[in-house]
């Protein structure tokens, strides 16, 4: 269950400073590594050390085949693009690596990933009835 939160922003409409309400998600806390190996090995026959090194292998494969350019595909999950953007020149011959402002990775949900997001449940967390000690 995804929760979310009511979060306040300043617009400005029609030239005037108007505040609007928007719905912003309540991120839970982050799943680590070491959390995911443990309900691997709970879920199945599999240690905890051994399903630990293959994760971190599986961790470091996968790096290592995006800095190379290649996109990961992890068929009911999605897929790990490594992407770039540039500067635009005028001429071909001054394209180079001067002109690459940043490299980064794009996560791709699949079709079947991005309908199961959108069937998600949601739910209001009220922040304004919690106690602030």
């Amino acid at each position: 269950m995804i929760q979310f939160v009511k979060a306040k922003r300043t617009l400005l409409i029609s030239g005037t400073k108007e505040d609007r309400y928007v719905a912003k998600i309540f991120r839970a806390p982050d799943t680590s590594l070491d959390a995911i190996a443990k309900e691997i090995s709970h879920a199945t026959s599999v240690s905890y050390p051994d399903v630990v090194a293959a994760l971190k292998a599986f961790e470091i494969h996968v790096s290592n085949a995006i800095m190379k350019g290649s996109a990961v595909k992890f068929g009911a999950l999605g897929s790990f693009i490594p992407a770039i953007r540039s500067k635009a020149v005028r001429k071909s011959d001054d394209v180079d690596a001067d002109i690459v402002k940043r490299i980064t990775c794009r996560f791709y949900p699949s079709s079947a990933f991005r309908n199961d997001m959108k069937s998600c449940p949601l739910e209001f967390r009220d922040l304004d009835s919690v106690k602030h000690v």
